[in-house]
């Protein structure tokens, strides 16, 4: 045999899908004033947030790591507070994606892009 031959492991059999964190942040404004618009909620697959004073959210998705189109919402839940807005449903795309922190496992760590949006206030 080869020297040595004891040393080499056979390979072991790992089960799992490669996921992936896909980090969305951005701006809300308002289309009409640029102004920021607080206490907008933003959906993205199971994460929800909303919009902070300066008009600023964060959403996380989890999938596999490649070109990835998420559904994203934008929704004025508090009625006049903010002015009222028309809600968006749009789209965010992650294409050639580079994903940083990964465990070397199952884990490719996160990517993250910017997306600023303008709501049209209702009439």
């Amino acid at each position: 045999g080869l020297p040595n031959e004891s040393l080499i492991s056979a390979p072991v059999a790992l089960y799992g899908t490669p996921m992936a964190s896909f980090v969305v942040n951005g701006k809300v404004e308002s289309e009409s004033a640029n102004d920021p618009i607080e206490n907008i909620r933003v959906i993205m697959q199971m994460d929800t947030a909303y919009t902070d004073f300066d008009g600023k959210y964060k959403v996380v998705a989890q999938s596999h790591p490649s070109d990835q189109d998420f559904n994203i919402k934008f929704q004025d839940i508090d009625s006049v507070l903010n002015g009222e807005y028309q809600n968006l449903d749009t789209i965010v795309e992650f294409n050639d994606s580079e994903f940083t922190g990964s465990d070397g496992e199952w884990d490719e760590g996160e990517t993250t892009t910017e997306f600023n949006i303008k709501l049209t206030p209702k009439k």
